[in-house]
């Protein structure tokens, strides 16, 4: 039998839970938390402090059994009260964000993309890992790369695209860079109408699409247009970067312009991953994955929307109370992160 674990990392408490809510994106960068406590839960969680999720799961063979979900600080507390309860809502973020949300100046020379977001991250104690681990460093030297009173966020970000990785929040708090997933996952994952899938729900959005793509760094200028987007609006997107090769700008304008354009499709299947039989059945689960996670390549059965594919899953929102746990999942066409 499995249970959710909520901890408080600090003091080692556990917290008595009524309904979590984790959101996970390779566009929203950080991990997110919504958890409802009862209200004599209040005092084991204040700001600041770092909350960790577990999934306790006796098939799992790492990690005690208890994998790790998502680790966050927390932003704000909210305590609330009518006729029927009292509760204590937490929301956090993963502490990644402290990067995103600091402001200040700085230079690295001549060390590759992974060199460089280490050793920004370090300087706010978050490790930072490559996936997949076993191959040394794949990214490319960055000859230079600065940042004037601002975050340099935006420029890793940027930098991270142009190498076609992507930078992204992971599990324990820390930073993953990897690369699209380019292979289907092997441990069991797939959405197959009838089978798995709860609902579907498929979205075709032009409303965040533009006809003319501009990105603007050093003195350099690049565009794209998309065909496929027949109004006239126009995106440009400014870059600080002093120093930029003109293919980079190309690409990161290319990159803007297939992620607004992609159509999505959600759905929704009941668990936070794989089964209890699928996971006693991988053996050992070590570097094995066993949830729905960003960056996951699977295989898509859903002959109502006409769909047979391997998709890349862009987000997931994992949901659970005290009798339920279920999965809202994103799938794009993996090209959209290239």
């Amino acid at each position: 039998m499995s249970r959710i674990i909520v901890k408080n990392a600090a003091s080692g408490r556990e917290l008595l839970w009524r309904n979590i809510k984790i959101k996970k994106s390779l566009d929203d960068i950080c991990h997110t938390l919504e958890l409802e406590i009862p209200a004599s839960e209040r005092t084991k969680a204040r700001k600041h402090e770092r909350i960790e999720v577990r999934y306790d799961n006796s098939f799992v063979r790492d990690s005690g059994g208890k994998r790790l979900v998502t680790t966050v600080l927390i932003d704000e507390i909210t305590a609330s009260a009518d006729a029927a309860k009292h509760s204590v809502t937490v929301m956090g973020r993963s502490p990644a964000r402290d990067i995103i949300d600091s402001t200040w100046s700085g230079s690295l020379i001549n060390m590759s993309l992974y060199e460089v977001t280490k050793n920004i991250a370090e300087k706010f104690r978050i490790a930072c890992a490559n996936i997949p681990t076993n191959r040394g460093d794949p990214t490319e030297k960055v000859n230079f790369f600065s940042w004037e009173n601002e975050s340099p966020w935006a420029k890793l970000i940027t930098e991270a695209d142009s190498q076609g990785f992507i930078l992204t929040a992971n599990e324990a708090g820390g930073l993953y860079i990897w690369q699209p997933e380019g292979t289907v996952r092997q441990e069991g994952f797939h959405l197959t109408e009838g089978r798995n899938v709860k609902t579907i729900e498929w979205k075709e959005n032009g409303a965040e699409q533009f006809h003319e793509y501009i990105v603007r760094a050093a003195g350099r200028e690049a565009r794209v247009i998309d065909n496929a987007c027949n109004n006239n609006r126009k995106l440009t997107i400014n870059l600080t970067n002093p120093i930029i090769e003109p293919e980079k700008l190309r690409h990161r304008a290319e990159t803007e312009m297939r992620r607004r354009r992609e159509n999505r499709t959600t759905v929704t299947v009941s668990g936070w991953g794989l089964t209890d039989t699928q996971i006693k059945n991988l053996g050992e689960t070590i570097k094995r994955e066993i949830f729905w996670v960003p960056n996951l390549l699977i295989p898509i059965s859903m002959p109502s929307l006409g769909l047979r594919a391997n998709l890349l899953i862009a987000e997931v929102e994992q949901e659970a109370s005290v009798d339920t746990m279920s999965s809202t999942i994103t799938l794009v066409n993996r090209e959209a992160y290239l």
